[in-house]
């Protein structure tokens, strides 16, 4: 039986969010996370599933993580597998218009939500909203300039839409850029 590890750097997650309690998945035993795993990958056997969660978490060259979102009974609710990973800036910024101007311009870090599951569609605005908050905390605490998130394209985003408005980057194709606000404040300052 292999050993999961997950890296996490400066990750104080433990919350409470509208009776949902949020922090790292620290089990070796990914079999209570099977069903909200099974939604996102319905064609995919266990095995396959497993072999996706050894992987993510084993990225060494990238910080990876997964919190999971539970109830007040402890079952569990919803997860994110996110990485953070360092990404040239016209990448997340090709929708912008940059007036021809083609500046050299340093790596952004970014923290990349690889999935967002939530168990029922009932929950699932209040569950993205609590995990989406969680790892914004994880983003800010890491010196991220960004999040990417999977693109807005249906209701269940609408809470994270709604706070996070004005720090969104209209961005082309199935991602969407969230600017932290530490990274805003810190380009205000220069």
């Amino acid at each position: 039986m292999s050993k999961f590890v997950v890296i996490m750097i400066s990750v104080k997650v433990d919350k409470y969010w509208g009776g949902l309690q949020i922090g790292p998945y620290e089990s070796n035993n990914i079999y209570p996370l099977l069903p909200l795993l099974k939604q996102e990958f319905p064609h995919w056997s266990s095995k396959q599933i497993k072999s996706y969660v050894e992987l993510v978490v084993s990225k060494k060259q990238d910080v990876t993580g997964l919190l999971v979102a539970r109830n007040e009974a402890h079952y569990y609710v919803g997860l994110i597998v996110y990485t953070i990973q360092q990404m040239d800036s016209k990448r997340a910024e090709k929708s912008k218009d940059n007036n021809g101007k083609d500046k050299k311009k340093k790596p952004l870090n970014v923290l990349v939500i690889e999935n967002l599951i939530a168990s029922s569609p009932f929950l699932q605005k209040q569950v993205f909203m609590a995990l989406v908050d969680a790892v914004v905390e994880i983003a800010e605490s890491n010196s991220c300039d960004l999040l990417e998130l999977p693109k807005f394209d249906n209701e269940s985003y609408d809470l994270i839409k709604d706070k996070y408005q004005g720090q969104i980057s209209k961005s082309e194709g199935f991602r969407t850029y969230l600017k932290l606000s530490k990274s805003l404040t810190a380009h205000m300052e220069l």
